[in-house]
């Protein structure tokens, strides 16, 4: 570990993150919520700025950053800023227990949307706002944001690797940063429409940029105690079931749509079982559905809606899918932890990596049939090499891992396996909402610190895809280099 390139490198990273702390005053500033804001806020603000300059008064001679130094750039990053943002909450008067703020904050930045609120509409307008804002921010990268609007080193393309979701089978462009300023726009202009139709579908504006940058972020925080199911509207639904869908999309498509044409984009093998999958499981759900609501409009409406919030990890509900079939129930974990495309905001295994992991099994089949057949998997027409099928499949097995692991510590406070296997599976997916316990008609705030922290530890590993967090546990990782 280089440990001055290290606290270099996450004092620079910090000075950014720290100026989007100054956001919720303009907030504040509207709504007239100005001094509750200034001594949180500000505050955390100010002292996130000075603590970050005092860590880059001494430049390193030779700011050299490895793999493993930008993962853990990226673990410390996540950690300390969702830490300051609990202080906010706490400065503010919003939440008193620091265990509960800090999880509030760090569902917020790994736009999980689990929440221990009871009564969310209580809250200052500033601190809503915060609360989806850190979706948006946390949706692309928080460091993929500093990394855009700094220098955008060779060394800081280390950091922002390992803080982007799902696997890697091709390269958008040759630079990293204008691969992330092309996506970074837009994610923006697709996030300014989603506000504009919530607008003009007679949500209040603030209503309108809440929903918006949650689900822009597929985060799914809401200003309302009954999420989406508050507004009653189809036409709010549907707008959020399209937009979730699409959020849940690889960026690349879009950017190769636009760039040469939708046909081209439907060429993304990726993309065509992500519409399978999605439309599938929709039509499953719908007739499991059928039987309890006996009204086909209502149950198409509100099953797409759930596997949509779901299976991109959004998270906002209309209905309480608890009290559906079992079977139902069943399909929405299935989503979860299948999730979105890699190169999105949704969390998840991703598609791409369930269809390598599909193709592979055919692969074993063919070969243990007919040994003397050669057989490849394939990803968009190419083959894919050993070391990224390996690397994928190593990840199904950290992923399980973790899953059980977290089972066994959140079943010490809860006899419901149910319940204990959702919320592992809702915290390493970032989804939101669980089963039983903590379904969307429920909140988090019954479990105990213990699992809180637990939970919100595993939220940062799934956003962060493990190995961030593996590193940082490993001895190893910590023997001073030059």
């Amino acid at each position: 570990m280089n440990y001055s390139s290290v606290r270099f490198a996450l004092g620079r990273i910090l000075q950014i993150c720290a100026a989007l702390f100054l956001l919720p005053l303009i907030v504040a500033l509207f709504y007239g919520e100005t001094k509750s804001a200034l001594r949180s806020f500000a505050v955390v603000a100010l002292v996130f700025f000075l603590l970050a300059s005092l860590m880059t008064l001494k430049k390193p001679k030779h700011l050299r950053l490895r793999a493993s130094e930008g993962m853990i750039i990226t673990l410390l990053t996540w950690l300390i800023i969702s830490i300051a943002s609990a202080f906010a909450f706490m400065l503010a008067g919003e939440i008193t227990n620091f265990v509960d703020a800090f999880f509030e904050s760090a569902s917020g930045f790994t736009t999980t949307g689990s929440t221990i609120l009871s009564d969310i509409e209580a809250m200052s307008h500033y601190c809503l706002f915060w609360r989806s804002f850190t979706h948006f921010v946390g949706g692309m990268g928080v460091l993929v944001f500093a990394f855009i609007i700094s220098s955008g080193s060779a060394d800081s393309v280390n950091i922002m690797k390992a803080e982007m979701p799902g696997p890697r089978f091709g390269k958008l462009t040759a630079r990293l940063r204008t691969m992330a300023l092309v996506l970074y726009g837009i994610y923006f202009a697709m996030t300014l429409v989603t506000i504009l139709l919530l607008y003009l579908g007679d949500m209040s504006l603030f209503d309108a940029i809440i929903h918006g940058l949650g689900t822009a972020g597929t985060g799914g925080f809401s200003n309302k105690n009954a999420s989406i199911g508050y507004y009653n509207s189809s036409y709010i639904n549907w707008v959020l079931t399209i937009a979730m869908f699409l959020f849940g999309v690889n960026f690349q498509v879009y950017f190769v749509s636009i760039s040469r044409g939708l046909k081209e984009a439907f060429k993304s093998e990726e993309l065509r079982w992500y519409l399978a999958i999605y439309l599938f499981v929709s039509a499953l759900v719908f007739f499991g559905n059928f039987r309890i609501y006996g009204s086909v409009g209502f149950s198409f409406e509100h099953s797409f809606f759930a596997i949509s919030s779901l299976m991109s990890t959004t998270g906002y509900s209309t209905v309480d899918f608890t009290l559906w079939p079992l079977v139902s129930q069943m399909l929405l974990i299935l989503v979860m932890v299948i999730g979105g495309s890699a190169g999105s905001t949704a969390g998840g295994l991703k598609v791409s990596r369930v269809v390598v992991y599909l193709k592979s099994i055919r692969e074993e089949v063919i070969k243990t049939r007919e040994p003397r057949q050669i057989s490849a998997v394939r990803m968009d027409g190419e083959i894919l090499p050993d070391s990224t099928k390996q690397s994928v499949l190593r990840y199904l097995v950290i992923y399980l891992m973790f899953l059980g692991v977290g089972t066994v510590l959140v079943s010490f406070d809860s006899n419901d396996l149910m319940t204990s296997f959702s919320v592992t599976v809702t915290a390493l997916t970032n989804v939101g909402p669980g089963l039983g316990r903590a379904g969307p008609a429920s909140n988090f705030s019954s479990f105990s610190d213990f699992t809180k922290i637990v939970l919100t530890f595993f939220m940062i590993a799934g956003r962060l895809e493990f190995m961030p967090l593996l590193l940082f546990f490993s001895p190893k990782t910590w023997k001073r280099t030059s």
